[in-house]
């Protein structure tokens, strides 16, 4: 298989079912099997516990959540309650269930968080009635879903006429990233890598894929391949140690393709902290229930 094609196909084409139902499968195995991603996993585990520095962007989600004065929450994709932590500390009156895909890491929040609910699921059935909750988020996880537009459907049909879905996650059309596709001639990580085993063509050619073919073609991705594309080759399924992050993520995230299907569905956007400098790569979104 030549690395270097973009195999990336439309999920919402029931054209590509077959193709995106197989890499669902694929991806689920990975999320729930500790040994096929027992590298990736440990990083993960440093990022969840750290929770001394919130960094930019959890302080500004935080800050707007608690402006907005509501106390029952979702949160798709929990982790290890690295975000609930900072959520206890600052929401009054806390009403609060994690959803995670990894049943380990559920029986292991129960353990060491008690007080809440944690519950084995996915985001495309949610555990949750019909206009149930008051603020449903997802907390750089639609990146890493192969059936984006179903999930944000479904995020949508849990939450109360007048709350809020907010999602966060690398917008990798603005930042012209994407670390799970394949780039150079070798898996090799890193063009500095590369030189150092003095694979000078395979460098060559990284820095071309990386400055400049990866982000034209992140730029029309939907054009050429359809709404919600997804990459079907990521890294993480070809048995790599490499525990970089997002080598994880399928679907090619752009705030604006999140903005324009909301929109037509008569959905309230805002982006409380604008689109630009860092909220330009990191995409933090709010859209209102009508």
């Amino acid at each position: 298989m030549n690395k270097r094609k973009f195999n990336w196909a439309s999920s919402a084409d029931k054209f590509n079912e077959k193709l995106i139902d197989t890499l669902d499968k694929k991806m689920s195995n990975y999320y729930t099997s500790a040994e096929s991603r027992e590298s990736y996993q440990q990083m993960l585990n440093l990022t969840d516990n750290d929770v001394s520095k919130p960094g930019n962007v959890t302080t500004a989600f935080i800050d707007y959540v608690v402006s907005l004065n509501l106390n029952t929450f979702l949160e798709i994709g929990c982790g290890s309650g690295r975000i609930y932590q900072f959520l206890k500390k600052k929401v009054n009156n806390l009403d609060y269930v994690g959803i995670e895909v990894s049943e380990e890491v559920v029986k292991n929040n129960k353990v060491t968080f008690p007080e809440t609910i944690w519950k084995f699921g996915n985001v495309y059935e949610l555990p949750a009635d019909n206009n149930s909750i008051e603020v449903c988020f997802s907390f750089y996880v639609l990146e890493h879903l192969c059936y984006p537009e179903r999930a944000l459907i479904e995020m949508m049909r849990v939450i109360k006429p007048g709350g809020f879905l907010i999602l966060i996650f690398p917008d990798f059309v603005a930042s012209g990233r994407f670390a799970s596709q394949f780039l150079g001639l070798s898996d090799i990580p890193t063009a500095k890598e590369k030189l150092l085993k003095f694979k000078f063509l395979d460098v060559i050619i990284s820095i071309y894929d990386s400055r400049f073919r990866l982000p034209r073609a992140l730029k029309n991705a939907s054009k050429k391949y359809g709404s919600f594309p997804v990459n079907t080759s990521p890294k993480c399924l070809d048995g790599l140690r490499d525990a970089s992050p997002d080598i994880d993520a399928v679907y090619i995230t752009n705030k604006y393709e999140i903005e324009d299907w909301a929109n037509s569905k008569g959905y309230k956007i805002s982006y409380p902290n604008g689109t630009e400098k860092e909220f330009a790569d990191h995409a933090f979104l709010s859209i209102q229930k009508a």
